[in-house]
């Protein structure tokens, strides 16, 4: 009986390590995914064209870009969705995304925002 019990720790032990293990590989993967999503969304914000479109909106790209900082998760993956669509057409050298410039305003207006 006593072989059991000690058995028994062992595993539960064991299993804590794999616990513990599996979430900070899972931390540091969501990490990894929230850098490259932040890395997506200021390329966009960087190309040439918004910022003129942020200009003549009279938004700060500057304030836009700080609250990329912030964001995680959720809404930082939604806006990294609609920049890399927004990005496609303007790293293929298109001068007029009719789309594409609707999106960026929305990424635009909605970083502003949240950094508000």
């Amino acid at each position: 009986m006593f072989s059991l019990v000690v058995s028994s720790s062992a595993i539960a032990q064991q299993r804590h390590i794999v616990e513990a293990v599996a979430m900070s590989r899972a931390v540091a993967a969501q990490s990894a995914t929230d850098q490259q999503n932040r890395h997506d969304v200021l390329n966009v914000l960087r190309q040439p064209d918004v910022q003129a479109l942020a200009a003549r909106l009279g938004l700060n790209v500057t304030t836009a870009e700080t609250a990329i900082a912030t964001l995680s998760g959720a809404e930082l993956t939604q806006l990294a969705t609609q920049a890399r669509a927004a990005n496609t057409p303007l790293a293929g050298g298109h001068n007029t995304v009719i789309i594409s410039t609707t999106t960026l305003l929305l990424i635009l207006i909605i970083v502003i925002l949240v950094a508000r």
